[in-house]
């Protein structure tokens, strides 16, 4: 196992690195967490997606916006199967022996991307309040995965 501080030395320079493209940068990041942390962060993400989208509905339907809540819910969901997406298509693009595996990450995001606008913009034609909640739900989403990502980047000792 690295000290903390040759993994924040690399970390730093996989981020800084001027030769590099961005996605090849961020690759090289997520490469210093082991495949069982990063799939308790993702469990622990889902919990707490779970958790969010339970009170979110309560609440909403306490004030009398049950749509609004509904759509919290939706959102957390497509936050959700976004996530599972790209930790298979990573799994796959990483196992193939690919030329250009970057590439084709990168094209599959740009497809989950749409699908998730077009299927926003779709609750906002059903419900204003479905459409908006659907779109906090995803916010609250990544704002818990980065949540979490923060806490298990402090507690393995990844930052000084």
């Amino acid at each position: 196992m690295q000290e903390p501080a040759a993994r924040l030395a690399r970390w730093a320079a996989a981020l800084s690195g001027n030769d590099n493209e961005g996605m090849n940068r961020l690759l090289e990041v997520l490469e210093q967490f082991p495949l069982p942390e990063l799939s308790r962060l993702l469990r622990r993400t889902i919990f707490s997606a779970i958790g969010l989208g339970a009170v979110a509905l309560i609440v909403a339907t306490a004030l009398g916006y049950v749509l609004f809540g509904l759509g919290v819910c939706i959102g957390l969901g497509l936050g959700v199967a976004n996530i599972r997406l790209v930790t298979k298509q990573a799994t796959t693009a990483g196992a193939s022996q690919s030329a250009h595996p970057v590439r084709a990450l990168a094209s599959q995001a740009a497809f989950r991307l749409s699908l998730t606008t077009a299927a926003i913009i779709v609750l906002v034609l059903v419900s204003n309040q479905l459409g908006f909640g659907a779109v906090g739900g995803i916010a609250v989403f990544y704002f818990a995965f980065l949540g979490n990502l923060i806490v298990q980047v402090m507690g393995k000792g990844f930052v000084a």
